[in-house]
C-alpha cells in the first residue's frame, strides 16, 4: 500500500513538472513562414509564422512562447510572444511572432548557405519553450525541418 501511494505521488509530481495535465502531449512547433519587416545595419526584424500543433483532445491556449531559430546550423533569429493564441483540440494554428536577428548572424548565414540548396528547401531548427493556460510551468520544444520542402510556406523563404 505504501509503495503504491509513493508511486502515485511520484507520478503526480512528475506530471506537475511537465507543464501539462497528466496524459497530455506537448504541442509541436514548426516554421510556417518568415517575412522580413525591417532590415537595418545592425539588426533585422522578421514576422515569423509558427505552426503550433495540438495533438491533445482538449483546446490549449498558448499564453507565452519564446524561441531561437537556426538556419543551416547557424543562429538566425530569436523571438518572444506574450499574445494568447487558442490551439483547438487535435488541430493547429499559426502564431505570428516578431523576431530579431543580428547582422553578424546574417553574414554568417550567407557564407554557409550554398545557393543551390535553396531549391531543395532550407534546413532549420527551432527550439524554445511554451507556457499554456493549463499550467504555470514552461514546456520545452525542439523541432528540425526543411523550410520550403516539408512545410508549406506562405511567404518569403528564410
Amino acid at each position: 500500500m505504501l509503495q503504491r501511494l509513493l508511486v502515485s505521488f511520484l507520478a503526480l509530481g512528475l506530471a506537475a513538472c511537465s507543464g501539462l495535465p497528466p496524459n497530455a502531449v506537448a504541442p509541436k512547433v514548426s516554421v510556417a513562414d518568415v517575412k522580413p519587416q525591417s532590415l537595418g545595419l545592425y539588426e533585422q526584424r522578421f514576422d515569423v509564422g509558427l505552426r503550433v500543433s495540438n495533438p491533445n483532445d482538449f483546446d490549449l491556449t498558448i499564453v507565452a512562447l519564446e524561441f531561437e531559430l537556426e538556419v543551416n546550423g547557424r543562429p538566425f533569429a530569436q523571438g518572444l510572444s506574450q499574445t494568447s493564441t487558442l490551439i483547438p483540440a487535435t488541430s493547429s494554428a499559426v502564431m505570428r511572432v516578431d523576431a530579431i536577428m543580428q547582422s553578424k548572424n546574417l553574414i554568417q548565414l550567407f557564407k554557409t548557405l550554398p545557393p543551390e540548396s535553396l531549391k531543395d528547401g532550407v534546413p532549420y531548427r527551432i527550439k524554445g519553450r511554451i507556457k499554456t493556460d493549463r499550467s504555470s510551468s514552461w514546456v520545452p520544444f525542439d523541432h528540425a525541418g526543411v523550410y520550403g520542402r516539408d512545410e508549406k510556406p506562405q511567404g518569403h523563404a528564410v
